[in-house]
């Protein structure tokens, strides 16, 4: 049978999908963003005390049902995940099916191609049922790594909130030694004026002292004096240990919030809205990767990633050169083979490369505003 027939005639409305597999698809494959569109095209207005729980069963009842509800879901997901439509509409064999699913699952693609499972009217069994357990036991992993990532929120919160208080409490002792420090260093340099001066008074009395007399005066003077300049030296000392210690603290509460204050900079002629357009980005840093995953997602965009190396597949590069609008390769973090690589499969593809000189935020965040003038940025990729 042609493929185009298989990707036509042979799709599946969503309310003919079997309704054990509603909840998935509703929880998978529509966002929150899906949701909300769902809502203001429907005119629904959850009320206050609604949960999303609510939300999410009365869309899931719904799907079940060939009323507006489930075609304008249907519609919005074919809008959606159109590529993975079409690229299982393309494949005719039960091997070929699996083998797009498993590259799906492992490049994170799995919403839409559990969409492009489900919809498919000449699915092998095998295969849905493959596609369901996945995304089952992937609900349960996503739930163990929420609650994780709850509790080391909550833990950082309570040690940033640590942190907070014991600056301020140093901060405050720090204050008072060196407002102590600094009375002290007045009373020391009043005392040394007053030694100082003590010479002067010393030869103006009427009856005159012996020589002897007076060199000794003089050479306790000196000696007092020098006491009172180690003295003033040593305090001194002491309070740039004690706002030394100060900013030590500073710091180990500064590096978040700087690095937040210097993303935030970098981002401040983003543009604010990317379009839902979808952004891959080929190699960098693993650890920045949720600051530029935010960046992005916060401007209506969608941020896709590989590693540029060998821990992913070739086949699964390519699918995600075509999922996305712009390709964008830091060109200091990721190999010059797959920088290559990447290059040449956008000039195949006809998709915008972009070069950026180092995997840094600042220069991501530039990145961003380039796509928000007007097309300017993927303009000059081309080239």
């Amino acid at each position: 049978m042609p493929s185009c027939v298989l990707g036509q005639a042979k799709r599946r409305k969503l309310w003919t999908i079997p309704t054990e597999y509603h909840c998935s698809i509703v929880g998978t494959c529509l966002s929150s963003e899906d949701v909300a569109w769902l809502c203001r095209r429907l005119k629904l207005v959850p009320t206050a005390d609604a949960r999303p729980y609510d939300i999410h069963r009365y869309f899931v009842e719904k799907a079940a049902e060939d009323g507006p509800e489930a075609r304008l879901m249907h519609k919005r997901l074919d809008e959606t995940f159109a590529v993975a439509v079409k690229r299982f509409a393309r494949e005719t064999t039960e091997e070929g099916w699996m083998a797009l699913w498993t590259t799906a699952v492992a490049s994170g693609d799995v919403a839409a191609a559990y969409w492009g499972v489900l919809s498919h009217g000449a699915m092998p069994d095998a295969v849905r049922v493959r596609a369901f357990a996945d995304v089952h036991m992937l609900s349960h992993i996503m739930g163990g790594e929420n609650r994780r990532q709850l509790r080391e929120n909550r833990d950082l919160v309570r040690r940033c909130e640590e942190l907070t208080a014991r600056l301020a409490k140093q901060e405050r002792a720090a204050g008072e030694r060196v407002a102590e420090k600094d009375a002290r260093i007045r009373e020391l340099e009043a005392q040394l004026a007053a030694q100082r001066a003590a010479p002067v008074v010393a030869e103006m009395p009427s009856a005159p002292k012996a020589p002897s007399v007076r060199a000794s005066g003089q050479a306790r003077l000196l000696r007092t004096m020098d006491a009172l300049h180690r003295r003033v030296a040593s305090e001194r000392m002491r309070a740039r240990h004690a706002e030394a210690e100060v900013e030590r603290l500073r710091r180990l509460l500064d590096p978040p919030a700087s690095q937040l204050r210097r993303t935030a900079a970098a981002g401040t002629n983003a543009p604010t809205d990317l379009g839902g357009r979808a952004i891959l980005y080929v190699g960098g840093r693993t650890k920045s990767l949720p600051h530029l995953r935010a960046a992005v997602e916060t401007r209506n965009g969608c941020l896709l990633h590989h590693d540029g190396g060998f821990e992913q597949t070739t086949r699964c590069l390519e699918g995600l050169v075509e999922r996305a609008d712009v390709v964008v390769c830091p060109v200091d973090c990721v190999s010059h083979d797959a920088c290559l690589r990447v290059k040449g499969l956008c000039r195949r593809m006809g998709k915008p490369f972009v070069p950026m000189r180092s995997a840094g935020a600042t220069s991501f965040a530039r990145i961003l505003h380039s796509f928000g003038q007007d097309g300017a940025g993927e303009e000059s990729a081309h080239h």
